[in-house]
């Protein structure tokens, strides 16, 4: 779960605005600030139901905008490139700049 809960906050730094503000308060609420569904389903006098249906396809949503622009794991790449540049000779650093320009 904490695993998917850091995927989550990543896909909505990236990708939040392209949500509706009331997927976006739900996602927020529920990943952000670790409120259980009936919490939230209080908090925005909706159903339980209503919560898990948003936060579902609200998920759904982002991994796909992800798989299809891919701005995270690109960012991603290229910080693991960054720390791996950070620890290399200057021949190495020449290879890793090769690699990052096929990106």
């Amino acid at each position: 779960m904490i695993i998917k809960t850091a995927r989550m906050n990543d896909l909505l730094d990236w990708y939040e605005n392209l949500l509706t503000k009331k997927q976006r308060d739900i996602m927020h609420y529920y990943y952000q600030q670790d409120l259980s569904l009936r919490e939230i389903a209080d908090e925005l006098n909706i159903s339980h139901n209503a919560v898990y249906d948003t936060i579902t396809r609200a998920s759904k949503r982002l991994e796909e905008v992800e798989r299809q622009v891919g701005a995270l794991e690109m960012y991603q790449q290229l910080q693991r490139l960054l720390v791996e540049l950070k620890s290399k000779n200057i021949e190495e650093i020449d290879e890793l700049i090769e690699k990052l320009d096929k990106l």
